[in-house]
């Protein structure tokens, strides 16, 4: 019993560091700061003002806080006892045992993380936009350097692949994969459309324009196919409308009168918000008559329903499972077999910028990593910085490579070609 925090008591004191002080990650130091055996030694975002308002509210004593963006000075104050505050993202990804990252960045998540694998610093990532984009990649690097690179518990990939671990070690057949859809879809959502209600919510308004145009749940369900080897059915999914107690009917293939051409699928449910989901089927006559005792439902597939996702706040017990168990709440298991392909909102002309997740000009949605590759589709999480459009582009049309001109100084960019020449070649 109680494996997890007996394994931290015995490990001892754990320093994390976190990077990006919005609702993730102020809530994550506020937590980190009550917790046994947990030190949130340094606190870096772009704005250090925010970094003290998220240190204020965890209550931690401003006399206790070293300002620095000098990693040998942050070392020597933590050493001290001291917590840092810092603009420099890679303090956070070099002094401490684990870093997290809540930027929601590609590009500032791809160098935190290279950063914290050449310092052996464990990866615990709540920016799964980036992980879609080089997650698998990024977990071979780590392997060889024996970093832990991992998804957080909590997060709805975590929260799915938790219900996946306990589903197949008991022996179910595992039909389908999804979460539910928080927001309403709109492909077409742009930051100033939501400004006011981001406000409200204390989001950045790109955020959540990435929630609405649904990109942020194709990225979710995207690092749940690399790391189980499902697909989606349907280019961009297909957006169930169900209920807990009618998933398993309302989700099935054709030839049992649903509307999905196969199995081992994910996908997404408008009504069953915030849970996540799994359709499962019994390999055996006498559980499914077992099932249907326990009130599971008739068969013979089944709906196995949990209906919560607490995000940040189970992050501790992906930090305790990478730096003491050296285990991944989720990962990659190889190459990619999906991935979140960039689609217009509008017409786009020639010389036009792209402003990539959460903007005004593409929204993403999954696709499977053979057709990507084969038509040659342009990855969202690589839309950062200066691009430009080569083409005009019609509206709701999916973005090539020839389509436009990435940001060749980025470093998911090169990254993401490293990715592809590494996949490749294995």
């Amino acid at each position: 019993m109680f494996y997890l925090k007996k394994s931290l008591e015995k490990h001892g004191e754990i320093k994390v560091g976190i990077v990006g002080a919005g609702i993730m990650g102020s809530s994550l130091v506020a937590q980190l700061e009550l917790l046994d055996n947990f030190i949130p030694a340094v606190m870096s975002s772009r704005r250090l003002e925010s970094v003290y308002s998220a240190l204020d509210k965890a209550k931690v004593d401003r006399s206790k806080v070293i300002e620095t963006n000098s990693i040998e000075e942050a070392k020597e104050a933590i050493d001290r006892g001291y917590y840092v505050a810092t603009t420099n993202n890679k303090i956070a990804a070099t002094v401490v045992d684990c870093v997290v990252d809540c930027t929601g960045n590609t590009e500032e998540g791809t160098k935190i993380s290279l950063c914290a694998i050449e310092n052996g610093v464990d990866i615990v990532t709540l920016n799964v936009e980036m992980d879609a984009t080089v997650g698998c990649y990024l977990k071979v690097l780590a392997d060889k350097k024996g970093v832990i690179y991992t998804g957080s518990a909590g997060d709805e990939p975590g929260a799915i692949i938790e219900l996946y671990e306990f589903l197949n070690t008991v022996g179910f057949e595992i039909l389908v994969l999804g979460k539910g859809k928080n927001n309403e879809l709109n492909y077409y959502a742009t930051p100033d459309e939501l400004k006011e209600e981001a406000l409200k919510k204390g989001l950045n308004p790109k955020m959540l324009t990435s929630f609405v145009d649904g990109t942020n749940t194709m990225t979710e369900l995207n690092a749940v196919c690399n790391a189980t080897g499902f697909l989606p059915d349907t280019r961009g999914c297909h957006g169930f409308i169900s209920s807990p107690k009618t998933l398993a009917e309302d989700i099935k293939t054709k030839d049992e009168g649903g509307i999905l051409n196969s199995y081992k699928t994910v996908d997404f449910v408008k009504g069953i918000a915030p849970g996540v989901f799994a359709i499962v089927k019994c390999k055996s006559d006498v559980l499914t008559s077992e099932m249907n005792y326990l009130k599971m439902g008739d068969g013979p597939n089944f709906a196995i329903y949990r209906p919560y996702h607490l995000t940040s706040i189970e992050t501790p017990n992906s930090i305790i499972k990478a730096v003491v168990l050296r285990d991944s709440s989720i990962a990659s298991i190889g190459k990619p077999v999906a991935e979140t392909v960039a689609i217009a909102k509008k017409d786009l002309a020639i010389g036009e910028s792209i402003d990539g997740i959460g903007g005004n000009t593409v929204y993403g949605v999954l696709e499977s990593a053979e057709v990507q590759k084969s038509e040659n589709l342009i990855p969202m999480g690589i839309l950062v910085g200066n691009v430009r459009v080569r083409r005009n582009i019609k509206k709701g049309e999916a973005l090539s490579y020839e389509d436009v001109e990435l940001d060749e100084s980025s470093e998911i960019v090169r990254i993401r070609r490293e990715q592809e020449n590494f996949f490749t070649l294995t």
